[in-house]
């Protein structure tokens, strides 16, 4: 799941909150939980990342960065109950 966000919505929504990109970041955050909810009742695994480039999605998905962007991404999936560890290691076992 790629979370957007359209910025002029936003606005219009919070034209008058000082901090609507708090509101924008806890409704993400909403959003993802309840994935995760889903997930756990699905028996599936979830995870979550704001650790993005959010330049490359957003040319990849034809978004306007004047007027779009992305904020994150959940993703869900068997579990691999094989697995002892839950590290991430991107250079291998060490």
């Amino acid at each position: 799941v790629i979370h957007v966000v359209r910025f002029h919505r936003v606005y219009w929504k919070y034209r008058q909150h000082a901090k609507v990109y708090k509101a924008v970041l806890m409704d993400v955050a909403h959003l993802s939980q309840t994935l995760y909810l889903t997930a756990t009742a699905r028996g599936l695994g979830a995870w979550f990342t704001a650790a993005i480039n959010d330049g490359d999605l957003g040319l990849r998905l034809g978004l306007d960065p004047l007027t779009e962007g992305v904020l994150a991404l959940n993703g869900l999936g068997l579990v691999d109950h094989s697995q002892t560890q839950r590290h991430f290691r991107p250079q291998g076992n060490r």
